[in-house]
């Protein structure tokens, strides 16, 4: 399915149904719990980095989300109609892993300069092992492009398998104002390498503090 990164950032209004269903969902599905939804800025430019562990974790913050998301989503699921126009309807645009994909990044740019909310997961993959991992630096250098705040998120399930409902735990974390973020010395490259350690290593940090529970 072909994606315009030209066209302006719209809301589809598909998103609002989908953000239902799946809030609706969850509790059944999931011995769920959602922390820190006070922390979420209510305005303005934000980039939402989260560590990924399934397929469904854009719906799970979405859904627990007040501001609309627009997610960087790898570009192998633009390749299929039906699951093209389901991420497409939820705002979701697509990335090429492994690559310096300039017009999805261009696009990431477009959109928290219209003031809205990046959805991003720093480790580039998904992580089935459910234990977070290094970031990769595309967090860090859109953050460092567009002078946006970061929101650290992370998600903790317990696969369980004596419960019926697994444990599924969503903490959304305190802001990394932008200017706590760069060292601004003279190699830009450290700078944003280290820039993305520290949303990271917030995100461990959550996930260690639910896991220790």
């Amino acid at each position: 399915m072909y994606f315009d990164y030209e066209k302006q950032v719209e809301s589809s209004r598909f998103y609002n149904v989908g953000k239902t269903v799946a809030a609706f969902l969850t509790p059944f599905v999931y011995d769920f719990r959602c922390y820190g939804k006070e922390n979420i800025p209510l305005s303005g430019p934000l980039i939402i980095a989260c560590n990924h562990i399934g397929s469904t974790d854009p719906a799970l913050i979405i859904a627990n989300c007040p501001r609309k998301i627009f997610f960087m989503a790898k570009s192998e699921l633009f390749e299929n109609g039906m699951s093209a126009l389901l991420v497409n309807q939820m705002n979701a645009f697509p990335v090429k892993r492994n690559a310096l994909d300039r017009k999805a990044l261009k696009y990431a740019v477009k959109v928290l300069e219209n003031g809205f909310v990046l959805g991003i997961f720093p480790e580039g993959r998904t992580v089935k092992e459910l234990v977070p991992t290094e970031a990769k630096s595309g967090v860090a250098y859109l953050a460092d492009k567009t002078g946006a705040d970061v929101l650290p998120v992370c998600i903790y399930r317990n696969p369980d398998e004596k419960k019926k409902r697994h444990k599924l735990v969503l903490r959304f974390g305190r802001v990394i104002k932008n200017n706590s973020l760069f060292e601004r010395s003279d190699n830009r490259s450290t700078d944003i390498r280290k820039a993305a350690d520290i949303i990271m290593n917030e995100i461990i940090r959550m996930w260690e503090e639910e896991h220790c529970r």
